[in-house]
């Protein structure tokens, strides 16, 4: 049997960093919770706190201490939990079981702020996808496609009728910028500057605002994407990706952009295919080309290059190592013989 990998993470000076108000607003679920079942105070709750404090950690470390009931936070939820996932995955080495609880705490503390009052909405419910089952499967699937897999999906959506020109600009910006489907989804036609190539000032995460670089290809869809919004009627929406409800065109949703990219996924025979997916691919890709962690970080707007390494990088295997190394000996021999 595999040895579990136990990681001393949480200690008294991250703990310190947990917002008061985070902290006071899980408390009084807490408490309330305690009050009708006050047998279990110092076993389940114990241990529901604790897997709390974890998260508020996180969103402390990673999140810039995010309030859990602003806008913000309803906003980028699914962003949130899905980083959340791969932080308990690759920092923590969690199983799935563990990690399922975590969710379920995080869960059950919106469930009740929504009876409460409190908040509008659950701001993820069912919106994340739970692995079953008894073994040590991971939750999200962190998928590092490669080249012939990226190129695959490329061709296929040329040639294939059922995906449109909106879920090839999907794909190709998102390869090219390796952004987060937040800035994706907020992407606008005043925003581009098509001569460099980018999208200025798009608004992600807590209000930070960052570029979205794309390449040559990227770009040629661009311009027919332009073209074939001109022939729209009562096409009034600033928004690149963009939808059709009740006969008015509106910004396409991150909920949709997400569904367009499990499609995509499809191709490749993957059911559960998530735009984390491809952001990963494309950091790793940067990492594996390039050989500068540095690069990866700048690209993925990492303030921190272990960001990058721990959530994002594909881990090597013994054999890939070795082959580097053995690849490394060779060059040392060949510039010695030279000299």
């Amino acid at each position: 049997m595999a040895k579990i990998k136990k990681v001393r993470y949480f200690t008294k000076e991250r703990k310190a960093l947990i917002s008061k108000e985070n902290r006071k607003k899980y408390d009084k679920y807490l408490n309330s919770n305690i009050i009708k079942n006050r047998d279990v105070k110092d076993t389940t709750y114990k241990v529901y706190s604790n897997y709390m404090d974890q998260f508020l950690v996180y969103l402390a470390e990673k999140w810039s201490n995010i309030d859990l009931y602003s806008e913000e936070f309803m906003e980028d939820a699914v962003d949130i939990m899905e980083g959340y996932i791969s932080f308990c995955q690759d920092v923590l080495f969690n199983n799935k079981k563990v990690i399922n609880t975590k969710l379920s705490t995080v869960s059950s503390f919106y469930l009740w702020s929504l009876k409460r009052g409190y908040i509008d909405k659950h701001p993820f419910d069912k919106k994340l996808d739970r692995m079953k089952g008894a073994n040590e499967e991971k939750i999200i699937n962190s998928y590092y496609l490669d080249d012939e897999q990226m190129n695959l999906i490329t061709e296929t959506l040329k040639t294939d009728p059922k995906f449109d020109i909106q879920d090839k600009l999907i794909w190709s910006i998102m390869l090219d910028s390796a952004n987060r489907i937040g800035a994706i989804s907020k992407l606008t036609i005043q925003a581009l500057d098509l001569e460099n190539m980018v999208f200025n000032d798009i608004r992600e995460k807590r209000g930070y605002k960052v570029e979205v670089a794309f390449n040559d290809y990227s770009k040629e869809l661009i311009l027919e994407w332009l073209e074939m919004r001109k022939q729209m009627d009562n096409l009034e929406v600033d928004s690149l990706f963009i939808t059709k409800y009740g006969g008015e065109y509106r910004q396409m949703s991150k909920g949709t952009i997400q569904d367009r990219v499990t499609k995509i996924g499809e191709i490749l025979g993957l059911d559960d295919f998530h735009a984390h997916c491809i952001r990963k691919t494309a950091l790793n890709d940067i990492y594996v080309k390039t050989g500068d962690l540095s690069l990866a970080a700048e690209m993925g707007n990492h303030k921190s290059v272990e960001t990058t390494r721990s959530s994002y990088i594909k881990p090597q295997t013994k054999a890939e190592v070795r082959q580097k190394i053995i690849k490394m000996k060779q060059k040392m021999q060949e510039s010695k013989k030279k000299d």
